[in-house]
C-alpha cells in the first residue's frame, strides 16, 4: 500500500531516489519502460505502508537492479518534488497531486552484476556525471 505526504493542500506520493556512484565518480542511471530512447532517471520507487524511506531505499535498488548494498546509503538534505498538471492526473487517472522524493547517495563498484527488474526497468547504463546531467527528462 503506496504512503502520502499531505503538504500545501496537495497529497504527494512519497517516493525515494538513489544517486548511485561507483568507484570512478560515475553515476548509474536506469530508463524505466515508458522512457523515450535517451532518457533517463535515478533508480527508486515508491515508500510502502509500515516502511521508512531508507527500507524502502534499499528493497527498491534491490528490486530494480538486483543489489544488496553493504553499506547504508546517506539521505541527503534535499528532497524531489514535482507536481502533476491537470491533464497529467486525468490522462493516468491519479488519485494525488504529485510525488516526494526522499533522495539517497550510494556507492557500488562499477563491474558489479546487475539484475534488472525486467518488468519495470529497460535498461541500466553508467554516466560521466556531466553527461548523466545531459539525459534527465527535465525541462
Amino acid at each position: 500500500m503506496a504512503v502520502f505526504l499531505e503538504s500545501d493542500g496537495l497529497r504527494l506520493r512519497r517516493k525515494v531516489r538513489a544517486l548511485v556512484l561507483n568507484e570512478h565518480g560515475e553515476v548509474l542511471l536506469v530508463r524505466p519502460h515508458g522512457y523515450r530512447e535517451g532518457e533517463w532517471t535515478l533508480a527508486g520507487g515508491g515508500v510502502e505502508k509500515g516502511e521508512s524511506p531508507l527500507e524502502a531505499m534499499r528493497r527498491e535498488l534491490a528490486e530494480e537492479l538486483g543489489v544488496e548494498l553493504e553499506t547504508e546509503p546517506a539521505e541527503l538534505p534535499v528532497t524531489n518534488r514535482f507536481i502533476y498538471s491537470d491533464e497529467q492526473k486525468a490522462k493516468r487517472n491519479l488519485d494525488h497531486d504529485g510525488q516526494d522524493a526522499v533522495m539517497f547517495a550510494c556507492r557500488i563498484g562499477k563491474h558489479t552484476t546487475l539484475k534488472l527488474q525486467a518488468e519495470e526497468v529497460a535498461e541500466a547504463r553508467w554516466f560521466a556525471a556531466n553527461d548523466a546531467l545531459d539525459v534527465f527528462p527535465v525541462v
